[in-house]
């Protein structure tokens, strides 16, 4: 194995108080009540107007009268 000469990488700390942003503590996500009240609602006012509409959709309209068959 090859031997590198001794620089002043060799010297930092395994768990020194700076670190890189390689290795950087991800932020947590805090989500506070309201916030998370607010996701839930919009989520099911908007499962709620969904629903209301495939309900309410008009049905499939029937064909026009007179049309020719094929075989005719």
């Amino acid at each position: 194995m090859t031997q590198y000469p001794h620089d002043e990488f060799d010297d930092v700390p395994e768990d020194g108080p700076r670190q890189g942003a390689h290795r950087g503590v991800r932020p947590t996500v805090r989500v506070g009540a309201r916030e998370l009240t607010a996701i839930v609602l919009a989520g099911v006012l908007t499962l709620g107007v969904g629903v209301f509409s495939f309900l309410n959709a008009p049905g499939e309209a029937a064909p026009a009268p007179g049309a020719t068959s094929p075989g005719s």
